[in-house]
């Protein structure tokens, strides 16, 4: 019953939208300014939805609700609603697969301390080591959202699949990778940019490459 009035709710709010919709490039421009706004929005859902979990049970949460309301963009006439909506549902789901992000992310800051007290090749080597796994990490990081949003799996599943994904589309690899480096270059430019799109533009530019991806690899299982 619920399911269905959120629906007709969603369906009204949508010919609202269609019907307030301007011709020409006026309503380009229009567009274009309700997508940076929602952008801005998107940023902060996940913010306050990572605080609402205390951050470490609400970071993963707030990055599958958020990458469920960038799928959509404009499209979606209900934002905030489905963002909460799908925080609450997903939320005991979303922390145990995203409970090794935070194991991995704990292990990381390890042996980051463990390099600075190592001299010479030793800790040449283990440089490049937690380099490569912080690269493949980001990549891995990229798909979790989406991954947990369009398939019930379980844990075990769901992660031999993340960690195997990289290899399974390097190019779209490559490509997460540009989309996130090119943010952290904006952000060290702009830091007024991670208040602004930190989150939510990663969510939405990686998001539509991993969709892509996901799209060829469930055409080909079919």
């Amino acid at each position: 019953m619920t399911d269905a009035r959120d629906r007709d709710l969603r369906a009204d709010a949508r010919r609202r939208v269609a019907d307030a919709e301007v011709p020409g490039w006026a309503g380009g421009v229009m567009l274009g300014l309700r997508w940076v706004t929602l952008l801005v929005e998107l940023n902060l859902m996940v913010l306050l939805g990572t605080l609402a979990g205390g951050v470490v049970l609400g970071l993963g949460p707030s990055l599958r609700a958020g990458s469920a309301v960038a799928a959509a963009m404009t499209a979606d006439p209900t934002p905030w609603r489905t963002f909460w909506r799908t925080w609450r549902r997903g939320f005991g789901r979303a922390n145990l697969l995203f409970a090794p992000v935070w194991a991995a992310a704990i292990l990381l800051w390890f042996d980051g301390v463990a390099v600075t007290l190592l001299e010479g090749p030793a800790r040449a080597a283990l440089h490049v080591g937690l380099v490569a796994v912080a690269v493949w990490g980001a990549v891995v990081l990229a798909y979790w959202p989406r991954v947990t949003q369009r398939y019930d799996r379980g844990a075990g599943a769901t992660w031999r699949f993340l960690l195997l994904v990289p290899l399974l589309g390097p190019t779209t690899s490559l490509a997460v990778l540009v989309v996130l480096g090119a943010t952290a270059l904006a952000v060290w430019a702009l830091p007024a940019l991670v208040v602004l799109v930190g989150a939510s533009f990663p969510l939405w530019a990686t998001g539509r490459l991993v969709d892509d991806r996901l799209d060829r690899i469930d055409a080909r299982a079919s």
